[in-house]
């Protein structure tokens, strides 16, 4: 078994590499650039340009798709959107299409998505795979990120992880939660009543590597942990473990919207959204509980 992950250097790329190589599984990296914080062989690829290093292919039986612009990590200019869909989209094509060039065998096609699928709203429904993309720059955003995985279909199993909010101490929301928190000015989002669906990094690691190994997981799984929680009450929870109160009042919709335009549907939004279809394989999280999953971040 040999992995190809890209976007490796992120986060999820780095822990996920971490736990393949402790388990003896060789694993390389398509990257952008030269140098990586991972201690794997690189290979070169530039999507814009249509460009990749094809020996990063030699010998990969699976290819783990984790590469894309930050969702959250500009404001939603036209040129930024289109950024963050063809990074998803056109990496996976690239790939496939050197795949079929070179006549290679592969078994698994594995790519990230994420609960932005069911989209920016506000909803009392709890969301299943089987559910429609909603209309709006998330939701068609995962969808043409997942239609271009899809694509794999033909060639090898193609599995698909809807990521909640991953919960780590030095990325992420949580570590710009806890931030405030611990400076004393975190309070909850807008009304605070928006649902966060999220995942301990460490169970999402798991879920990948869960995926790589189990030939059963075919087609879109939500990879969220099992409670439901709102903004308000993630903040609390943030607020308890670190040993801190929140006294300040709700951060106002409008401040929101007036500082991040459109993206401010994410943070205001959110929808309940079910892992019964992972569970049902037998996958069993570590974290079902976010004060639990708080407590091992920061202890």
């Amino acid at each position: 078994m040999k992995i190809l992950i890209t976007g490796g250097s992120g986060t999820l790329g780095s822990a996920l590499t971490q736990k393949l190589l402790i388990n003896n599984i060789e694993v390389v990296h398509l990257t952008r650039e030269k140098n990586s914080k991972n201690d794997v062989k690189n290979y070169l690829w530039d999507w814009s340009k249509n460009e990749i290093d094809e020996n990063c292919l030699a010998g990969v039986t699976h290819i783990v798709h984790l590469a894309g612009a930050g969702i959250a990590e500009k404001a939603w200019t036209n040129t930024r959107k289109n950024t963050i869909v063809k990074s998803r989209v056109l990496t996976a094509r690239l790939l496939l299409s050197k795949i079929n060039a070179l006549n290679l065998n592969l078994s698994a096609f594995i790519s990230a998505s994420a609960v932005g699928y069911y989209g920016a709203q506000i909803s009392e429904k709890t969301f299943i795979e089987k559910d429609k993309p909603y209309e709006d720059f998330m939701g068609n955003c995962c969808k043409q990120w997942e239609n271009a995985a899809d694509q794999f279909n033909s060639i090898s199993r193609v599995s698909k992880l809807r990521l909640g909010v991953i919960l780590d101490k030095n990325s992420g929301a949580l570590l710009k939660i806890a931030r405030m928190v611990k400076n004393r000015i975190g309070s909850p989002l807008g009304s605070g009543k928006q649902y966060m669906p999220w995942i301990h990094l460490e169970d999402a690691v798991n879920l990948f590597y869960f995926a790589i190994i189990n030939n059963e997981f075919k087609g879109a799984f939500n990879a969220v942990s099992q409670e439901v929680i709102t903004n308000k009450e993630l903040t609390l929870k943030i607020a308890k473990v670190l040993n801190r109160k929140i006294w300040m009042p709700n951060v106002p919709s409008f401040v929101l919207k007036f500082i991040y335009g459109e993206m401010s549907d994410t943070i205001l939004k959110g929808v309940k959204v079910s892992n019964k279809k992972i569970k049902s394989l037998n996958f069993n999280f570590k974290y079902e509980k976010v004060e639990e999953a708080l407590k091992a971040i920061y202890s």
